[in-house]
């Protein structure tokens, strides 16, 4: 079982945010589970579509709507009707969501470097490409 690819990403995963959430905790973000992930998205997608936000963070729409709120109230986020939208709000980051957002990206630098010991620049990037690939596939396989 621990050869398996299946489990070998699960347990890569499950790790790699323990030791980020461990961070995260360390930093008194006062950020609850699933606004990371929110922030990081807006921090390269600027004023996005909540369904966008949702796709992209590979959360059920019904799931980011509680986030989204909490969020808003924290002050991290501002929410935005569009005209002739009714169902939909773009999102964007406040100057205290991108600071926010700054600190994360730094978290997350350390949490990869930290994961990716030992392995050289060139391996890292191979790493990334078929994780990448991966990830395309499997997004093909479940629409």
């Amino acid at each position: 079982m621990e050869d398996s690819l299946h489990y070998t990403l699960l347990a890569a995963h499950t790790l790699f945010q323990k030791r980020f959430l461990l961070r995260l905790s360390r930093e008194n973000s006062g950020l609850l589970p699933g606004q990371p992930k929110v922030i990081d998205y807006l921090m390269s997608h600027p004023s996005s579509f909540q369904r966008e936000i949702a796709e992209g963070c590979l959360i059920e729409p019904a799931t980011l709507c509680p986030i989204l709120e909490k969020m808003e109230h924290a002050g991290l986020i501002r929410r935005e009707k569009v005209e002739g939208n009714r169902k939909n709000s773009v999102v964007s980051l406040t100057e205290e969501g991108r600071k926010a957002g700054e600190q994360l990206r730094s978290l997350f630098l350390e949490t990869e470097q930290e994961a990716c010991e030992g392995l050289s620049r060139k391996e890292r990037e191979m790493l990334l490409r078929h994780l990448m690939q991966i990830r395309e596939n499997c997004r093909r396989k479940c629409k």
